[in-house]
């Protein structure tokens, strides 16, 4: 497959992960080879599958995690960032959210989000958070096939649980 024609896959694949692979990696593994846009095929559909994987894994847990989303004003919602082990938690929407089998995450990236200094911190304590029935997709990323490799990571939005902070 040439990168023109790699580029027309990555624009026409229905979900949007594609959008979501390092072009290099997927230069690397499906142009110039014969069997390139089945690769790339093969690829996006195991990927996918993980995804779903990982997405119904989060979903059953049944304590907070990071990634997860908080309510905490009316129709406000943001990510715990930080789990800091001792029942208390941070906030933030400005985080990048680790994914992998099993459902477990890990939040990088802005943990203290200063467009939350509202929130009263002595609120956010794991405690205070109540179950919903509501979900939310947010962004993610994995390793593609849980491959933890350079250049291997793979972007996509899956559910996410929301928590109603009392």
């Amino acid at each position: 497959m040439t990168y023109e024609n790699l580029i027309k896959k990555i624009n026409s694949e229905k979900t949007g992960i594609a959008k979501g692979y390092d072009i290099g990696f997927l230069q690397d593994v499906c142009c110039y080879v014969s069997n390139g846009e089945k690769i790339f095929d093969n690829l996006v559909a195991k990927d996918l599958e993980l995804f779903s994987s990982i997405e119904a894994a989060l979903l059953k847990r049944e304590k907070p995690q990071e990634g997860e989303f908080v309510e905490y004003a009316d129709g406000m919602f943001a990510r715990i960032s930080v789990d800091h082990r001792n029942g208390t938690f941070q906030l933030s929407n400005k985080i990048g959210v680790y994914v992998s089998e099993g459902g477990h995450t890990q939040a990088s990236g802005c943990t203290w989000d200063p467009d939350l200094d509202d929130i009263k911190r002595e609120r956010l304590i794991f405690d205070n958070l109540k179950p919903t029935s509501k979900t939310m997709k947010g962004d993610c990323w994995m390793f593609s096939g849980g491959n933890p490799r350079g250049g291997r990571s793979v972007y996509h939005n899956i559910q996410f649980k929301v928590w109603l902070l009392g």
